[in-house]
């Protein structure tokens, strides 16, 4: 009996630990993707990317690759154009809605340089509520993102109608941003033509 109760302790500890090794430090990573019409047979595709800087025209030519590996064929004046955009978008925000004091020197719309009375208005001592002496009572808001943004969006030449577009947002985790962009690039070139709503991805498995 004893050795059963070690038994489950054990089970379970493994469980727990197995379930917070997997959540901690995981990527979010998600895919969507919409087809808007049938892609055309044999499929041509001109890739074009909104920045010729020099790393920018190393994931094109990744996609490029990508997208052959799938069947496609690229060509300068294909019917088909497809606009690769790679984005980082890094935001720290932190607010606190609390307001200590204002304060108002003069008329109502008079600059601030201007001679006139000074007017004060807040909370000076509250146990309650935040203010100047007792100090804020709400807790500081933040957020922080880091997180890969890659969008492919498939036109038609002609009319710019759209044929397909996919976009994966991956929330970076220390890894580098132009590792992480190949493996994105690569996963919506293996999409292309699919509908695919909110699936969740392993980019680096």
């Amino acid at each position: 009996m004893l050795r059963l109760k070690y038994a489950v302790v054990i089970f379970a500890l493994t469980i727990n630990g197995g379930a917070l090794a997997q959540s901690a430090d995981a990527p979010n990573s998600r895919l969507n993707a919409y087809e808007c019409e049938a892609l055309p047979k044999p499929l041509q595709v001109y890739v074009q990317v909104l920045d010729d800087a020099d790393r920018f025209l190393k994931f094109k030519d990744h996609f490029e690759k990508a997208l052959r590996s799938v069947g496609a064929e690229i060509a300068p004046k294909a019917p088909i154009v497809v606009t690769l955009d790679v984005r980082t978008v890094r935001e720290f925000q932190a607010q606190s809605k609390d307001t200590f004091l204002q304060m108002r020197a003069g008329q109502e719309n008079v600059d601030m340089g201007r001679e006139g009375k000074v007017f004060f208005r807040g909370n000076v001592w509250s146990s309650k509520d935040s203010s100047v002496l007792g100090g804020p009572k709400r807790r500081l808001e933040s957020h922080l993102l880091n997180q890969l943004q890659v969008t492919a969006n498939a036109n038609r030449r002609a009319n710019g109608h759209c044929v397909w577009q996919g976009e994966v947002r991956h929330d970076l985790s220390g890894e580098d941003d132009d590792n992480a962009t190949f493996r994105v690039i690569t996963i919506l070139a293996n999409n292309l033509g699919k509908t695919v709503r909110n699936k969740a991805l392993v980019v680096f498995p």
